[in-house]
């Protein structure tokens, strides 16, 4: 591995409190009300910095998702501890509901709205690591094949998106990871 020089690491560093700072904006205010320029003051960079990392605000938003689905490559995608293409299933959307709530109910409140299409971004590896699993179970005959691995991972994105809106509605009230593994492992029961 590669070790970073000291500017290597001042701009790592630079980077992630640009971020930092936008996502606690955007959890505080909402993406449509904020501005690049509350941005950088609040990470105390200028307006010309925050632009070297980010080409504009929705640059941002979309380096969220990309988190997200570099948190699923490197800890979630070969590490499941269930063999059984229907449990990982659900362990796999266990790891979503830690995700999301360990971002913080303020944050996702602001991000699970209509007009949010990242969701829905075809080809992110999220959506593809899930779709591998379904891909094996259909191979090994534990997930049928009467829809494709393509229909069903949109599928149960929708169902675990639901829940989140759900918990997101109820204002945190209920347990998400609990109530993600009950209702996975029902749709999971109903693929059979």
């Amino acid at each position: 591995m590669t070790k970073l020089t000291s500017r290597a690491k001042q701009a790592v560093e630079t980077k992630n409190r640009i971020y930092e700072c936008g996502v606690n904006l955007i959890g505080k205010y909402g993406f449509d009300q904020i501005t690049v320029e509350q941005i950088a003051s609040e990470a105390g960079v200028s307006v010309g910095t925050y632009y070297y990392y980010f080409e504009s605000k929705f640059e941002l938003f979309k380096e969220m998702f990309k988190r997200a689905d570099e948190y699923f490559l490197n800890k979630i995608a070969d590490n499941l501890e269930s063999n059984i293409a229907p449990e990982q299933i659900v362990e796999f959307f266990e790891k979503y509901a830690d995700f999301t709530y360990e971002n913080g109910i303020e944050i996702v409140k602001k991000i699970y709205i209509s007009d949010n299409k990242m969701f829905i971004t075809e080809n992110r590896p999220m959506q593809t690591i899930l779709q591998s699993i379904i891909e094996k179970g259909q191979s090994s005959e534990e997930i049928p094949k009467s829809m494709s691995s393509i229909e069903l991972t949109n599928m149960l994105f929708l169902v675990g998106r639901g829940v989140i809106f759900d918990w997101c509605l109820r204002d945190g009230t209920i347990n998400l990871k609990a109530t993600m593994k009950k209702v996975m492992g029902i749709v999971t029961k109903g693929l059979n």
